[in-house]
Order: structure tokens, then sequence, then C-alpha cells
């Protein structure tokens, strides 16, 4: 049965947009390339397991907005000076959808209809949360996308089905996109160390077939052979759970583990991915504004968005 498409209301209540972008919060007269929005809510199974305030990503990542971009007329000199937002890109901040009333059924639900009403409407979706649990409901609001390749930037495996008997937490997003019908492979890039998945875990992922590439094998061999297994003219959504970095570059996360992918090798991966098929959203989680230092989580996450938005808008401009 097909859901129906809703155009959210959100809020802004923070004291600026995101790199100062045009704002809308009310979707019915929203038009855009792309659209960033926050879904503000993080949440440990247990109380006590670690400090959690992923919730205030969204409002972190938008005040580091001047140490993100000065201007939108300034160039991206990783691509040789050839893209900046001021090139006919129409970027929008549509704002955030809150939780109320602790009802996370119905916040996880508005997050869904966001993203299913910005993709019929031809708008890439960039959402920011919150911690991993918000990848589910935005990637079953891609059920409109037609068949998409997930590219899984990460630390962990998320292949749990349950975990303190929450099935829809964020140690099951993998799982539950295994379940999802227009997902049809999922890349799984960075993974290491000690994370929580069991060795049952790993092989239910490699029987349904997820590629499992691991930050040890891709320091040793490079990030090109990562590119190279992934399927070319397909629909590719990413989701980057931050602790898939290193630390040295991401330190504003909770599960930090060291040997993650550096800045570097990020964004050849995501060139490759460009190059190979159409960028159809990103779903970024796991920033931990009390971790960070200097704000250098939020800058380096929103200059991989904004470098994101560039190429692909661009490269949809160009197409036309």
């Amino acid at each position: 049965m097909k859901k129906p498409i809703v155009a959210p209301k959100t809020l802004l209540p923070e004291p600026q947009s995101f790199i100062n972008l045009p704002v809308c919060t009310d979707w019915q007269n929203l038009s855009a390339d792309a659209v960033i929005f926050g879904v503000p809510f993080g949440k440990p199974y247990l109380q006590n397991n670690f400090p959690n305030n992923q919730s205030r990503a969204p409002f972190a990542l938008r005040s580091a907005s001047d140490r993100i971009m000065v201007e939108h007329a300034s160039v991206n000199m990783d691509y040789e000076g050839t893209a900046s937002l001021s090139k006919g890109i129409n970027f929008i901040d549509g704002g955030d959808i809150r939780l109320v009333n602790n009802d996370v059924s119905t916040h996880y639900l508005k997050a869904e209809e966001a993203v299913r009403y910005a993709v019929t409407q031809g708008i890439m979706p960039i959402t920011i949360g919150g911690d991993d649990g918000i990848t589910n409901p935005v990637l079953r609001g891609l059920d409109v996308a037609g068949s998409i390749t997930l590219i899984q930037i990460d630390a962990h495996l998320d292949w749990k089905d349950e975990r303190y008997g929450e099935k829809d937490g964020y140690s099951s997003p993998m799982r539950r996109a295994s379940e999802l019908s227009h997902v049809t492979s999922i890349h799984q890039v960075g993974i290491r160390s000690f994370g929580s998945s069991t060795e049952e875990e790993v092989k239910t992922a490699r029987e349904w077939g997820a590629d499992i590439h691991t930050a040890r094998q891709i320091h040793a061999q490079g990030i090109k052979r990562v590119i190279e297994a992934m399927p070319t003219g397909v629909n590719f959504f990413i989701t980057l759970d931050v602790d898939g970095l290193d630390p040295s570059v991401m330190p504003g996360t909770v599960a930090l583990a060291p040997g993650g992918l550096l800045w570097w090798q990020l964004i050849d991966l995501l060139d490759g991915i460009s190059e190979k098929g159409s960028i159809i959203g990103l779903n970024v989680v796991e920033l931990a504004p009390k971790n960070d230092l200097n704000q250098i989580s939020m800058i380096g996450a929103g200059r991989f968005i904004v470098s994101l938005v560039m190429r692909e808008a661009l490269k949809k401009k160009m197409s036309r």
C-alpha cells in the first residue's frame, strides 16, 4: 500500500540557518535543489550507558556556519575553484522535525514523511541527526526513489535485529535496511575494531549480500578498491555515522574508534560515488557536540555536506 505524501511543517528555533541559507519551514512552499533539516533525537538504550547529546547536533552544526563557509560565492578549491553555491544552486534550510511529548514513533514518522516528500518533489534530502536510530525512518522514506544502493560509512556493522527489545535503535539500521525492498545493495565502509556485532550478525550481513569494507583494508589497499566494487549507473544514498571517520578528523562523537577514514579518503569516496551514479541524499548521524574540539567535527561535517550538494546539484544542472 502506498504511503501518503505529506508536506511537513518544521521549526527553526536556532538563531541562524545552516551556512545562512534561506529558510522554509512550511514545505508546501518548498522549492529547492536540496534541503537540509534536523531530526534532533538521541537516546541511549539504557540511561547509564553513556552521555548522549546527539539531539543538540543540528543546533551545533548551524552554530558553526561561519566557520564552515564565509560566503556562498566562495569557490571550492578541492574542485580547482570551479564550484560555488552562488552558481544557481538552490539550497534551503528546512528547519527541524521536533520531538513532541517524547513521542518517538510520531517523531520518526514525521522524519520519514519529510524524506518521502522531498524525493517526490525532486529535492535532495540532507538529514542531520540525532543518533543512528533516525537512519531507520530516513531509509523508509526513500521508498519513492526506486532502487537504491546504500553506502554506510560507520565504525560499526549495525546488523542487530534488536537490542534491549528495541528494533528501531541505533544498532539496527543496516538490519532494517536489508528488509526494505527498495534497498538493493549495501556497501559498509570503515567498519573496524570491537564493535557490538556478533559472529552471527556478520554472517547474516554477508549472507544478505552486504559488501563490507573494513577500515584496515582501506588503509592497506586504498579507497579506490572500495569505489571499484560499487555498481555503475545507480542511485546512491549515503548514510554517514561520523564515528566512521578517524577521531583525529571527527572527535565529536560518542563511540570513538582509532583507525577510521581520513578526510581525503572521505572526499575521494564522495567523488568516486558521484562519478558512478547519482547521489540522491545524505544522512549524517552521531555528532555529539559536547565531545567536539574547537568545532572541528561540525566544520568537517558541514563542509562534507556542502561539497556533496555542490557536486551533485551542478552535475544535475549540467545534464539538463
